[in-house]
């Protein structure tokens, strides 16, 4: 009978983790990310709203390489996540990034779920699970 309770308490605990980390994984799909490089890029521009900033800036405030920030900053406008005020010339050149306009409905959900999501530290640490993290190589993350 003891073992019984546990079984069934032990259930109980993962369904509600494995509900969060499928919301995650489908959210994740759903707006294209996957690496963690271009969650925190977009993080910092969703929490800024319309920033006026370079590549490299953000690169010191969120802790990664230039080329880092530069290739999230570029594979998230060609996705539509995010757009800038001019076409990019290098990570040092001065631009407005700010999210999307023309972000579809069904991923404006996505993202402002990932971000309800990542308010919690069992948000935060899924979303870690499920993005890649930046190669020690660095400068050329997966495209």
């Amino acid at each position: 009978m003891i073992q019984i309770l546990h079984l069934v308490e032990a259930n109980l605990i993962t369904e509600p983790e494995q509900t969060l980390e499928l919301t995650v994984q489908t959210c994740l799909l759903g707006v294209g990310i996957t690496l963690l490089s271009e969650w925190d890029v977009l993080a910092f521009v969703y929490r800024h709203g319309a920033t006026l900033t370079s590549a490299g800036q953000i690169a010191r405030l969120i802790g990664y390489e230039s080329t880092v920030v530069g290739g999230a900053l570029d594979r998230l406008e060609r996705q539509k996540l995010i757009e800038s005020s001019r076409p990019s010339h290098g990570v040092h050149e001065v631009r407005i990034y700010r999210i999307s306009a023309s972000t579809n409905t069904e991923h404006r959900h996505w993202i402002q779920q990932l971000f309800g999501l990542s308010e919690s530290r069992a948000g935060r640490l899924l979303l870690e699970k499920q993005l890649k993290s930046v190669r020690p190589d660095a400068g050329n993350e997966a495209r």
